[in-house]
């Protein structure tokens, strides 16, 4: 089955709306490893938004990264 095609501004703008609530977040590291974590979007930038895990980790995921699947958001 076929993706549904989303743009750069409207990921951006679902992302701002998700800025400093509580996120559970599965990054694909690559061969069938997935990272679980929970935490916050703390900061956005033009090419970036910057992630702080519960444990204190400050991770930063390009806007593609969720547009390719690589990095899912859902709300905790």
């Amino acid at each position: 089955m076929r993706k549904y095609a989303v743009g750069m501004e409207e990921v951006k703008r679902k992302i701002g709306e998700l800025r400093g609530k509580n996120l559970s977040v599965a990054v694909n590291r690559g061969r069938n490893k997935v990272t679980h974590m929970t935490g916050e979007i703390v900061d956005m930038f033009p090419s970036v938004f910057t992630f702080r895990a519960v444990a204190g980790d400050l991770l930063s995921f390009s806007y593609s990264d969720v547009i390719c699947g690589e990095v899912k958001l859902k709300r905790a």
